[in-house]
């Protein structure tokens, strides 16, 4: 019982190990969103699975209310929103380039690429304005620093403050909260 929310959780803490693994900002953004598709996804699964249980709208009611009015919560759902809605993410980067030689980076990936060096890091421009245009991050070769933080973090989370912002610790807090709705939902529904 509840296979598929424990499905989209694992899915879910897929993306967080992506996270943490991430090169580049590219690879980190994508993981974050990801991982808020996923975090979401858990409760429709949820939902859904619980539908035909005799007692579970009931109980899943407060559990409704309680991630509204949790800022966590709230922080995911909004954020999960503007990604898939809106096509806009909550990370905001930061680069601190402390040395870029071409020589170190090597030949470029394509004749006409060109380097651009943006919030989220360095690139290879390729195909620059072209329906081709693609950034290839440079990972290697340079000496920088890509740093990411939340706009606007929640500050707190079952009535506790958070004390980190940090992308990824946030996103564990939220896959723990999804976890312990799982285990209470088949605490209370496999019989």
């Amino acid at each position: 019982m509840f296979h598929r929310a424990r499905s989209k959780l694992e899915d879910a803490m897929s993306n967080l190990d992506s996270m943490k693994a991430a090169k580049d900002a590219v690879q980190f953004k994508s993981g974050f969103n990801s991982f808020l598709s996923n975090c979401r996804a858990v409760t429709f699964a949820l939902q859904k699975e619980g539908s035909h249980l005799q007692g579970f709208d009931s109980w899943y009611a407060p559990k409704q209310e309680q991630m509204r009015s949790d800022d966590l919560l709230r922080f995911i759902h909004e954020s999960r929103t503007e990604d898939f809605h809106e096509g806009g993410h909550r990370l905001h980067f930061s680069t601190h380039i402390h040395s870029l030689s071409t020589e170190s980076i090597g030949p470029p990936p394509h004749p006409s690429a060109v380097i651009a060096i943006g919030a989220d890091g360095p690139f290879w421009v390729v195909h620059q304005g072209t329906v081709n245009e693609r950034r290839i991050p440079i990972i290697q070769g340079s000496n920088h620093t890509v740093q990411v933080r939340i706009k606007n973090p929640p500050r707190m989370h079952k009535g506790v403050p958070l004390t980190t912002s940090d992308p990824v610790s946030l996103c564990e807090a939220a896959a723990q909260f999804m976890a312990e709705l799982i285990h209470e939902a088949r605490s209370v529904f496999e019989r």
